[in-house]
């Protein structure tokens, strides 16, 4: 096999490792979002100030950086650009969870916040991935 098959699917395998985090990840969000604050159980029991918000920051923060990583992994277009796409899917993914959470579920509300905090977290992965970008350079 010559360098140059191997390394293609190396590139194959990383970038399919990338779309699977990236797809475990929002499938993880997507449950832990639109299912019954009740059903949580333990989970609601922390005594962690803001904690809804901190976790959304959180969540979206990682949600930014695992899409951004398979983006990246397919190097189709500039940094500036996936940096871009990461954070504007991640305010549209979360938004229209926001909007599903209002419509289709009991128990849990949409939150103008909630999609505050959201786009914060993504903001702060795109800046994360500028500095270290910059850094490199």
């Amino acid at each position: 096999m010559s360098c140059l098959a191997a390394n293609s699917i190396k590139n194959l395998l990383v970038r399919n490792i990338y779309l699977g985090a990236a797809i475990a990840w929002t499938v993880f969000l997507t449950v832990l979002c639109l299912v019954s604050m009740e059903k949580l159980g333990p989970v609601n029991a922390w005594q962690l100030p803001y904690k809804d918000k901190v976790g959304h920051f959180v969540f979206y923060f990682v949600f930014t950086i695992l899409w951004y990583a398979y983006f990246y992994s397919r190097k189709k277009s500039n940094l500036v650009k996936l940096r871009y796409i990461a954070l504007i899917a991640a305010f549209i993914y979360g938004s229209l969870v926001e909007l599903s959470q209002l419509l289709f579920t009991n128990g849990r509300n949409a939150d103008i916040l909630d999609i505050a905090f959201n786009t914060m977290g993504s903001a702060a992965a795109v800046l994360l991935l500028w500095l270290l970008q910059k850094s490199k350079n």
